[in-house]
């Protein structure tokens, strides 16, 4: 069983690269990344997503980020998604109007070509809602992520709801999931040297060599995350109010040129799926 977590799950990391991505501002890319993954649900076929996917090379290429890197991340990703996606696919009904000729069929199972294809769409379309956030991870650092949200939920404060707070508590949990990566590998480890075999059995015996290992992380991250709270009490945070910025966030012309380029690609994928269905 491979023990390297951090090797394969990448998910809120922040690669230090100098790009054109990584120096755009951050309230530009998650208005790029929320149209995008808008516009993805709008698509109804390979032919609308083609400009989304146009999206995905663009972005890849020029983030300079290796693509073995980012392709690493995908091995749980698609691992899930494997388990999935037979469901759809055996259990795939087609539109009003359409004939489907299935190669096999029992009871409410069905394997037809049109079945293959829905499934195949579906798994290309969370590769691409998940490439994207990705990218989004690997371009900003947590701290224009926190700023550029607060600054773009601003006018929600009106209506009473504590923007800071909620802002707080997603970059807290987004720089958890790096730490208790390493925290569950390391735990493995221990556990493996005292002999344990988490490659063998079968799934009851996994289970209940996973559960020794699952306890003391779990209370590892609530002695973190009562730290963490000690250590916010003793800088004395108390929200929002009257803290300033050490960065102003500025929207230069690049910003609103490569917004633009992913609102017509992406708005292009949604006309195309939602007039022709395809």
């Amino acid at each position: 069983m491979s023990l390297e977590f951090s090797r394969t799950v990448t998910f809120g990391q922040y690669i230090n690269v100098d790009s054109v991505v990584h120096r755009l501002d951050a309230r530009i890319k998650m208005l790029a990344v929320a149209c995008v993954m808008f516009c993805t649900f709008m698509t109804r076929g390979f032919v609308s997503i083609l400009p989304i996917l146009v999206i995905a090379v663009m972005i890849q290429i020029t983030t300079k980020i290796p693509i073995g890197y980012t392709v690493r991340g995908y091995r749980l990703l698609l691992r899930t998604m494997l388990f999935f996606i037979p469901f759809q696919i055996l259990f795939y009904r087609a539109p009003a109007g359409m004939v489907v000729e299935p190669y096999w069929q029992w009871w409410i199972l069905s394997l037809s070509w049109q079945g293959i294809i829905a499934g195949l769409y579906t798994l290309t379309r969370v590769i691409v809602l998940y490439h994207t956030i990705n990218m989004l991870m690997f371009t900003t650092t947590m701290i224009d992520l926190s700023d550029g949200a607060e600054i773009m939920f601003e006018p929600l404060k009106k209506l009473r709801i504590p923007v800071n707070e909620l802002v707080m508590t997603m970059t807290v949990a987004l720089k958890f999931v790096p730490l208790l990566i390493t925290e569950l590998e390391r735990l493995i480890r221990a556990q493996t040297a005292r002999g344990v075999r988490f490659d063998q059995g079968g799934v009851i015996e996994r289970t209940k060599k996973i559960v020794p290992v699952l306890i003391p992380l779990f209370v590892n991250a609530l002695n973190r995350a009562e730290v963490l709270i000690v250590a916010m009490n003793a800088r004395c945070y108390h929200g929002g109010d009257g803290r300033t910025k050490l960065r102003t966030m500025q929207i230069i012309g690049r910003d609103i040129f490569a917004l633009s380029i992913i609102l017509l690609l992406a708005s292009s994928a949604a006309y195309i799926g939602r007039t022709y269905g395809v």
